[in-house]
């Protein structure tokens, strides 16, 4: 009977003894998110595969002081592209074709073996905030 309460002894004193020592564990304080602020979309690119382009939709330009575009991309290994900007002239939306490839006289000739294409719109508002828009294209 002796052994049986030395054992039960120094079992308690064990589980007293890790108690003591084991961190003790303190809920996490409950998160509060705020309401998101939205920000409204200044453009939307779409590829066309039939023209061989990439349409580009210009949004909400009443609060827009000018757009500056860029689209680069390598064709077969050489580094292309398109690089433009306009004013917005009082109209609410715009949109431009940007075309994988050369014009010259009306006369257009394709590009071929397309890679690493983005294209990169900088809208600057009236207020002169900036907001820059980043497109990965992939599978032209």
């Amino acid at each position: 009977m002796s052994k049986k309460i030395h054992v039960v002894g120094i079992l308690l004193i064990t589980i007293i003894f890790l108690f003591l020592l084991t961190p003790h564990a303190y809920a996490l304080k409950k998160r509060v998110r705020s309401s998101q602020v939205r920000v409204a979309s200044y453009s939307s690119a779409k590829l066309s595969r039939d023209t061989h382009s990439v349409i580009v939709s210009f949004l909400n330009l009443k609060l827009v002081r000018r757009i500056d575009y860029v689209l680069s991309y390598d064709a077969n290994g050489i580094k292309q592209g398109v690089v433009g900007a306009f004013v917005p002239s009082g109209q609410s939306t715009d949109s431009r074709n940007l075309y994988f490839g050369t014009c010259s006289r009306n006369v257009c000739t394709p590009h071929y073996g397309i890679s690493r294409a983005t294209l990169t719109i900088t809208t600057t508002l009236s207020s002169g905030s900036t907001y820059v828009k980043r497109y990965i294209i992939k599978n032209i």
